[in-house]
Parts: structure tokens; C-alpha cells; sequence
């Protein structure tokens, strides 16, 4: 008798199944279909060639339409989909959707604001000319055509962004100068030497376009179009340099703070609430970012009691970076260092952490700019091309080695790495495989990529370094706490700038005063938080959610706490909101709980278990009567 109860359940329960209506999926599916064609060299980057001749659009007319589709998208969700009929799976679905769509419609109103610079000394055309041929398949006559359009219209699309621009001076809501100051030497750099024939873009036409099997006519007709296209790609960076030194440096904005903005403060608290998923005031993030301080301070001297230190955290510091047995002689000992340490020191660590690990390469190489210290570009969930940690080695006589690990981590695995490559291989829908992370200008209004836990991960993954025995000595180990507390300054700093007011010599002095990095490192880092406003204040909150959820979990299960168990739980949805992860651990919880009291619990009545059989069938077939009639 039980045995036919349970294949009769099973065969309704398969029937039922089919019968839940797809609308959340289609509506995932319309979005993320949308997301690539409107990010089409993003789409290439991510091997989806269906857009590989098209390049995004600046205009701004494209702001009514992110709104309009993310609007229309929303009522369709909200009206169609009934949601306590969605599986647990598809509730988180759900709820990521509706915040991704949510925020975008709410950051509407802020569209012309940091929106309208598209351009500064981290992000534009200026930072990496190469790029795109790096990403571009060249195998066909047509992925060369594709190419020489997208260079056919780059100039268009540099247009576009200096009607953004002219906009954002019209509104009075340009940049301080230390986010643009760079450019015009930026713009110089790619044009050294600049001629049609040696531009980056132009290279595939010099050495793939030869090696392949085109017909020799049409390669003489590609190569004669793409050297009029990249000579006029030249034209339009010098155009653009002219415009930024007679143009744009007229109009900058005079105070550092974007709260200094019509309306700046409410700004300043969208960017905080786009990075962050969770609503805290400014004040709030800068007392939590000097607790963190305090804290990590007490711990550093803890560390520099059993080093024979006497000074202060800042002196200690000053020392290392005076002590030449702390730095490597070039970059490329540098990236020797870094590929060394992945491969024999972290990976053969990651089993006892964690399981199903996707098994994506990761590298690592140098970064093409003078800008931040590195910074993780993912590859396609194929493992065609690999992860790529881009590592700063412009000035490895300011690099100390004691920073190196910490960074690594957090780059690479247990780091981005990692969590990026459980998203683009685990994660269900597919907008949220491909991850759009970039334009980190155009926040509040600019879908979610949900900085807090990507960064919150991330910095985790470097103090789990110290679980996993990845700090050689008490030197490196400073470095890890040195970096911890460089993002908990960052708390202090951001919402100082842009909240109470400081300027950038109070928040260079400040990170001066804790941290081990070199004043101009310190400098490029203060201008990065000028120009992205609320962003780097993801990194400590997502931190401390993460190990709250921990610390939780563990008192609620005890001895049946599994750290692998646990990080699966917090990479198996990808990004999303903290209110939507600490649901997910939430419920981990309670099932583990409830699993393991059914294990301890005695034997029931074979006639209940039937009783109960009977109900579970008769509840799955009233259910799917309800769907087949809902749909029908």
C-alpha cells in the first residue's frame, strides 16, 4: 500500500510540476535577453555573439527606455505571477527580480546625476583600447565585418557620451576635478605614436586577418575600411581630449562631496542604498566604519606586541615600507609571485572549505592602467577564457609584499573567482549568470549587481585566508589586517566626503593614519571614492553580514554546523541582497534543524503514514486543478 501512495504522489506531484505556469521564467528570460542586447560588448565578453556588430548606446534618451522596459517588466511580474505558488527556489527568483527591477525604476529619478559622466580617470574609452579585440572572435569573414562595424561606430558612441556630459553641465552635476584630471594625459598615452596601421583596434587586421582563409580581395576591401574607421577613431580621442580641456574643465563641480549637489544629500543616500541592499543612514555606516577601526587597531597591536614593536600602527607601517626586504624587484616578479601562491599554497586548500567546486582557470596578468591596485575581470562560464586577476605593477618599488595575499584572496579564490564562477555555472537564471558589473558611474540608476555581497565575499574570503593557514607569518598576517582595516576606513572616508563634508586632504591623512599603503596609493583611492560615491563602503558591510549569518548559524546548529554546507548556501544564488541572503541562511537553518529531529524521531504507525499519503495526494491534485485552471 505505501509503495503505490508514493509512486501515485510522485506521478502527481510530475504532473503538477508541468502544470506551474512559466511566466517567471519568461519574464527572467525577456529581462536578461534585454540586459545583452542593450550591453552587446559585454555580451561578447561573455561569448553571447548575437550582438557582436553592435556597440552600446550613451544617448540619452536610452534612460526612458531602461525605465519603461523595467517598469512594464515589473507590472508583469506583480500581475501575473502568484507567488506563494512558487517553489522556495522560485520565491528567491522572485525576490531578486523584483529588487533588480525595483531599484532600477526607483533610480530613475537620479538619472541625471553621476549618470551623466560616463567618462573619468577609472572608467571610457581612454583606459583600455585593447580590450575589445581581446574578447572578439576572429574566425569568419563575418566576425571580422561584426568587428570593423563596432569600429565604424565607436565615434558615435563618443559623441554620445559628450551629450551626456554637456547634459551633466547643464545640470550642474559634473565631477570634482581629481576625477578627470587624468584624462587628457590618459588620451596622450593611447595616442603615442598613433597611426591607423599600429592603433590596438587595427592589430586583428594585422595579424589574424593575413592568417585566415578570406578570399584575398575581401581582405584587401576589410583591411582599406578598418583603417579609415580606427583613423577616425584617432580623430575623435584627440576630439575628446579637446573637449575635456576647453569644455568640461570649465564646469566642474567646485566642492568634493557630491552632497554639495542640488539635492545631494538624498543622492548620497540612493548610492548607499544602491551598493549597500540595505537601508542604513550615512551616519550609521561612518560609526560602524570607526568601531571596525578600533577593533581591527586593538588586534594589529596585538600582533605588533609579539613582533617587538613599541610604536604606533602608522609607524609600524612606515617602517615596512622602509624595510626593502618587503618588496620584489619588478612586475614581473610580481605576477610571479601571485600565479605561484594560487597555485601551491590556495588551491590545494579549497577542499576542506568547500564542495562542487566549479573547476574554472583563473590568471593573472598585468593591468593595462595606473589605476587601482587590481581587479578581477570574469571569463565565460566555458572556461574558453580564463578569470583574469589585473594586478598593478606600475610601481613595485610602493607594492609591499605583506599587502600581496590578502589581495589575492580577495581577487581570485576563495574570492571573485570563485564566487563568479559558482554564479555563471550554478545560478538559474541566466541574467543573474552573466552578472553585469561595470559603469560604475551611473549608480542609483543602473540595475543591481549587489557591490555589498560581491564585496562582502570577497573581503570574507580574505580573512577565511586565516582559517586556511594562508598568512605565512605575522607580517603578512598584519597585511591581512592591514587591508581589513583599509576597507573599514573606507566606511569613515566615503560617507566623510560625501556626507560631513571633508575634504580630500582630511581623508588621505586618515587612511594615512591606519593603513599601510603609500600616500599615493592612498591618493588614487581617495579620488576613486570621489567619483563612485557610495561604492566603497560595500566591501565592510557585506563583511560583517556575512559573518553575522555565520556566527548565527553556528550557535543555532551547533555541532551539526557545516562550513562547507554553509558557503554553499551563501554562493549558490549569486549576487542578491543581504535581506534576501540572510533569508536564504535563515531557512538553511531551520531545514537542517528540522532534518536532523527527523533523524532523532521515533517510528510512526504505518496507518498515519498513509493518513498522510492520502492528504499529500489529494492536496497535490486540488493544486493542480488550481494551476491548470489559473492558466486556462
Amino acid at each position: 500500500m505505501d509503495l503505490r501512495f508514493q509512486l501515485l504522489v510522485i506521478v502527481v506531484l510530475f504532473r503538477l510540476d508541468v502544470c506551474v505556469p512559466n511566466t517567471l521564467d519568461d519574464l527572467q528570460k525577456d529581462y536578461g535577453e534585454w540586459r545583452l542586447q542593450r550591453s552587446p560588448e559585454y555580451s561578447t565578453a561573455m561569448k553571447f555573439h548575437k550582438y557582436n556588430d553592435k556597440t552600446e548606446t550613451f544617448a540619452y534618451k536610452g534612460f526612458d527606455e531602461e525605465f519603461t522596459k523595467s517598469t512594464n517588466l515589473l507590472n508583469g511580474l506583480m500581475n501575473t505571477v502568484v507567488y506563494n505558488q512558487l517553489s522556495p527556489k522560485q520565491k528567491t527568483d522572485y525576490d531578486i527580480f523584483k529588487d533588480t527591477l525595483t531599484t532600477m525604476i526607483n533610480g530613475y529619478k537620479w538619472r541625471d546625476y553621476n549618470a551623466l559622466n560616463p567618462i573619468n580617470f577609472l572608467e571610457g574609452p581612454q583606459i583600455d583600447p585593447s580590450y575589445l579585440q581581446s574578447i572578439t572572435p576572429f574566425d569568419t569573414v563575418g566576425d571580422f565585418e561584426n568587428y570593423l562595424k563596432r569600429l565604424e561606430d565607436y565615434p558615435k558612441q563618443a559623441d554620445e557620451m559628450i551629450e551626456r556630459m554637456n547634459k551633466a553641465i547643464e545640470k550642474k552635476h559634473t565631477y570634482h576635478r581629481v576625477s578627470v584630471n587624468r584624462i587628457p594625459g590618459q588620451i596622450d598615452d593611447v595616442l603615442k605614436n598613433a597611426q591607423p596601421t599600429t592603433f590596438p583596434m587595427y592589430l586583428p587586421f594585422k595579424d589574424r586577418l593575413p592568417k585566415s582563409s578570406i578570399d584575398e580581395t575581401k581582405k584587401q576591401d576589410l583591411d582599406r575600411k578598418a583603417q579609415a574607421a580606427v583613423s577616425k577613431i584617432i580623430d575623435k580621442y584627440r576630439h575628446l581630449k579637446q573637449y575635456f580641456n576647453q569644455t568640461y574643465f570649465k564646469h566642474l563641480r567646485p566642492k568634493f562631496g557630491v552632497n554639495s549637489w542640488d539635492n545631494g544629500t538624498e543622492f548620497y543616500k540612493a548610492c548607499l542604498r544602491w551598493h549597500l541592499s540595505l537601508d542604513i543612514t550615512p551616519d550609521e555606516v561612518h560609526e560602524k566604519g570607526l568601531s571596525e577601526v578600533k577593533r581591527i587597531s586593538s588586534e594589529m597591536k596585538k600582533i605588533m606586541v609579539k613582533l617587538n614593536h613599541q610604536g604606533s600602527v602608522k609607524e609600524f607601517f612606515a617602517n615596512v615600507r622602509q624595510n626593502r626586504s618587503f618588496y620584489l624587484q619588478n612586475g614581473q616578479e610580481i605576477i610571479k609571485w601571485y600565479k605561484d601562491r594560487i597555485k601551491n599554497k590556495i588551491e590545494p586548500q579549497l577542499p576542506k572549505f568547500f564542495k562542487d567546486l566549479p573547476n574554472l582557470p583563473v590568471d593573472v596578468q598585468p593591468n593595462p592602467i595606473d589605476g587601482i591596485g587590481g581587479q578581477y575581470l570574469a571569463g565565460p562560464p566555458d572556461g574558453s577564457r580564463p578569470g583574469t586577476f589585473q594586478v598593478n605593477v606600475f610601481h613595485p618599488e610602493k607594492s609591499v609584499t605583506i599587502d600581496f595575499m590578502a589581495l589575492l584572496l580577495h581577487e581570485t579564490i576563495p574570492g571573485h573567482h570563485l564566487q563568479g564562477s559558482v554564479q555563471s555555472t550554478n545560478v538559474g537564471p541566466a541574467y543573474r549568470r552573466y552578472n553585469l558589473d561595470d559603469k560604475y558611474f551611473q549608480p542609483p540608476f543602473l540595475p543591481p549587481f549587489y557591490t555589498a555581497y560581491l564585496e562582502g565575499w570577497a573581503l570574507y574570503a580574505e580573512s577565511l585566508g586565516e582559517e586556511m593557514g594562508l598568512y605565512e607569518d605575522d607580517y603578512e598576517l598584519m597585511g591581512r589586517y592591514g587591508s581589513e582595516i583599509f576597507r573599514a576606513c573606507r566606511l569613515v572616508v566615503d560617507t566623510g566626503l560625501h556626507h560631513f563634508n571633508w575634504t580630500r586632504d582630511m581623508a588621505i591623512e586618515f587612511m594615512l593614519n591606519y593603513t599601510a599603503y603609500s600616500e599615493q596609493s592612498i591618493s588614487t583611492e581617495v579620488d576613486r571614492y570621489l567619483t563612485w560615491p557610495g561604492q566603497a563602503c560595500g566591501y565592510k558591510i557585506g563583511e560583517l553580514k556575512i559573518k553575522e549569518l555565520r556566527a548565527k548559524a553556528q550557535k543555532d546548529l551547533g555541532s551539526k554546523f557545516d562550513i562547507k554546507d554553509f558557503h554553499s548556501i551563501i554562493l549558490k544564488d549569486g549576487a542578491l541582497p543581504l535581506d534576501i541572503l540572510t533569508k536564504n541562511v535563515n531557512q538553511w537553518i531551520d531545514e537542517t534543524k528540522r532534518a536532523s529531529s527527523v533523524t532523532a524521531a521515533p517510528c510512526i504507525s504505518k496507518a498515519s503514514t498513509n493518513s498522510r499519503h492520502l492528504n499529500l495526494l489529494v492536496g497535490a491534485v486540488t493544486m493542480c486543478f488550481l494551476f491548470k485552471f489559473r492558466v486556462f
